[in-house]
């Protein structure tokens, strides 16, 4: 009947919709995972979260993740938009491993099979570049423009350990 029709439309509308705490729980596991991650591979014990980038698995998800990302902040680093949107959030998101500002939403891309991407920040970058780059083969130098990280690969995550923090890659503050 009609009425069934709409009552289906309806419900898969509403399972489609990702609000805050669906998100929220999504970044928590990806920060999880990250700090399992480092904890896993060196004795570093100071980390801080800087940045969370999701990997949508799909379209669907991708444009749901987007709506959800856009109704908790404003869009910055527009010069990154070929692999997603990164938002500056107007309340920071509670993780495991500490308060998330930035938040990227990543387009659907078949090389990235993980859930998401944790950057950390440390007091001394040099360091743990110097300790752990070449004693252990889990980490990988990337040098970037205006920054360089260290990656490692976790459990259903990439891991980025920055030499700067996120906003003063972009060049805004928070």
């Amino acid at each position: 009947s009609l009425r069934a029709c709409y009552h289906a439309v309806i419900k898969v509308w509403y399972t489609l919709r990702m609000n805050k705490h669906e998100l929220g729980e999504l970044v928590d596991y990806v920060a999880k995972q990250g700090t399992l991650a480092i904890l896993e591979n060196t004795d570093e014990q100071n980390v801080s979260i800087d940045y969370v980038a999701i990997f949508a698995k799909d379209t669907d998800e991708f444009e749901n993740m987007l709506r959800c990302a856009e109704s908790l902040g404003s869009e910055v680093d527009k010069k990154m938009l070929k692999t997603g949107h990164t938002f500056l959030l107007r309340e920071p998101l509670e993780t495991t491993a500490g308060n998330v500002s930035y938040l990227k939403i990543r387009k659907p891309d078949p090389t990235r099979t993980q859930r998401g991407a944790p950057d950390f920040t440390i007091p001394n970058y040099q360091e743990f570049k110097k300790k752990y780059l070449k004693s252990s083969g889990n980490f990988t130098l990337m040098v970037r423009e205006d920054y360089e990280m260290i990656e490692l690969k976790g459990i259903d995550v990439l891991v980025y350990i920055k030499n700067k923090p996120f906003e003063d890659s972009i060049g805004k503050s928070a």
